[in-house]
């Protein structure tokens, strides 16, 4: 099978992939307020972690507080801190207000200043905006703690039961179509459960999203845009051909609800569509 060149296929389709990077680049992050954290396990060092979502280890670093990576103990909890990559077109000014965060915070952050400019595929560290955890509050000269407001996850769930009949990226236990500003399926499958393509194609993009752990972007030869959410590990790396049945990685724990969950989503021509009518094959 002949594909044409990610070059070629890039200059073609990249406003179409563009906007649907956009929405997991700049929505979800406004949907999903919390880190994203990693528990350290065995085996795993600083580097690894940075290596696995695409930070520097001086930045998880200074994000958490840590002067001595040596003393990281299995079990750590490591918050990470968001990055964007640069495209074509972007401007720092542009890309704080993307993500809702003043520019002086977002030169802070990485070192930079006004005068710098930023070039394509450089990576940004985007600050975290503050959000208050709890608010004291003084009744009778005592003062009360309040707590705060339990995570809702933003995403809304409808369960359907599972055709069996359709080909699903991984065997799963339950499924449920999301809604509103996002549309596809969440598979509730079994942890590390295998994650295999459903149609076969070139991976587009690959990295950590907000909410929905690693997540892979694949486009098909008659244009479709395969994405797979929810991934604790990858096989795969921009550029890869792959083939139906491939292996892409497994499935994760979800950052809300803690079930194994894997997210697929399907677009075409810039409109999310139903993912059990998808093409296959």
């Amino acid at each position: 099978m002949k594909w044409p060149t990610i070059k070629r296929m890039d200059t073609k389709n990249s406003m179409r992939l563009s906007a649907i990077l956009c929405f997991f680049l700049f929505l979800l992050p406004s949907m999903f307020s919390k880190d994203m954290i990693h528990i350290l396990k065995k085996g795993e060092t600083l580097y690894g972690v940075s290596r696995k979502y695409k930070v520097s280890a001086d930045a998880i670093m200074q994000y958490n507080n840590i002067s001595n990576p040596d003393k990281l103990q299995v079990g750590h909890k490591l918050r990470i801190p968001s990055v964007y990559t640069v495209q074509k077109g972007d401007t720092l000014y542009g890309i704080a207000r993307s993500f809702s965060v003043p520019v002086d915070e977002l030169l802070a952050s990485n070192k930079l200043n006004r005068e710098t400019t930023i070039r394509i595929g450089d990576v940004l560290h985007i600050p975290a905006i503050e959000t208050k955890t709890e608010t004291t509050v003084t009744v009778s000269n005592l003062p009360v703690v309040v707590p705060a407001s339990p995570i809702v996850d933003p995403r809304m769930y409808k369960t359907r039961k599972i055709d069996s009949t359709v080909i699903w990226p991984v065997d799963g236990r339950e499924i449920a179509y999301l809604s509103g500003k996002l549309y596809g399926v969440s598979i509730t499958s079994d942890k590390n459960s295998e994650v295999k393509t459903v149609s076969s194609g070139i991976v587009l993009s690959t990295g950590p999203y907000r909410g929905f752990g690693q997540v892979v972007f694949i486009q098909s030869k008659n244009g479709y845009i395969y994405v797979y959410g929810g991934l604790s590990r990858m096989n795969v790396r921009p550029g890869d051909a792959l083939s139906f049945g491939d292996a892409l990685g497994v499935v994760g724990a979800d950052s809300l609800s803690g079930k194994p969950q894997l997210y697929f989503m399907v677009y075409n021509k810039d409109k999310p569509i139903d993912p059990a009518k998808a093409p296959r094959g």
